[in-house]
């Protein structure tokens, strides 16, 4: 197996970004727990927001080999902006693979170029840790939205994502792990609210956010593939 001229110019260059940029700020970042805005914006700039995202949507489709060595490089100067990086990376392929084209048309563009600084991937609850099989948040159906309720904890970049990727049931009929639906959620929607932020030993310049959905109200095209 070897690398390709490309990747090992991805590589070369998020190592030398890494040093310029990550190394010199990570210690005081950590300290004072401080979320990394100005390096997220200029790594977004550089394309490592949405590394598996076709050009069209504004990503830079280097791949998964490339994105794993960018984040591993990324990772050696500090591994707040490596879990942000990752998660952002995350949610934007999941949006990209199971949005409406308008979904996509609105939030890829913002995650890729820094528009939004970060995304959020909303799955852990209170009660159950990352159980997913047995969440309790709920998502009615009613005419043309979904009404949410419930609470997620210890949810990466949850203050700062300009969009989260979020779970609810929404058949309370159906099998423990069975009736589990995927929603796209803007921030700033009523009844979308950020909670505490967790007191860590590290990770400190990467946030962890309670969020609690209260009556939160989505269009129904906010709905990830289908229920």
């Amino acid at each position: 197996f070897r690398l390709t001229p490309e990747q090992e110019m991805i590589r070369d260059m998020v190592r030398d970004f890494t040093e310029k940029h990550i190394k010199p700020v990570a210690a005081l970042y950590d300290e004072e727990k401080q979320f990394p805005y100005e390096n997220l914006k200029k790594m977004a700039e550089l394309g490592l927001m949405g590394m598996n995202i076709p050009v069209e949507f504004g990503g830079s489709e280097v791949g998964v080999v490339a994105c794993s060595l960018a984040i591993t490089e990324i990772a050696k100067g500090c591994a707040s902006h490596a879990v942000t990086t990752s998660v952002t990376n995350m949610v934007a392929e999941v949006i990209y693979e199971f949005g409406q084209e308008e979904v996509k048309r609105k939030h890829l563009p913002k995650l890729c170029n820094g528009q939004y600084p970060a995304g959020a991937f909303a799955i852990t609850e209170p009660h159950t840790g990352s159980d997913a099989s047995n969440l309790r948040t709920t998502a009615i159906h009613r005419n043309d939205t979904y009404i949410l309720n419930g609470t997620k904890t210890l949810i990466t970049s949850g203050e700062a994502s300009g969009v989260t990727v979020t779970w609810g049931v929404t058949d309370r009929n159906a099998r423990k792990g069975k009736g589990i639906s995927a929603f796209v959620i803007e921030k700033g929607t009523p009844g979308f609210i950020v909670g505490k932020a967790e007191e860590k030993m590290g990770h400190r310049a990467s946030q962890t956010n309670e969020l609690v959905f209260d009556n939160c109200v989505i269009p129904a095209n906010c709905l990830l593939g289908k229920e």
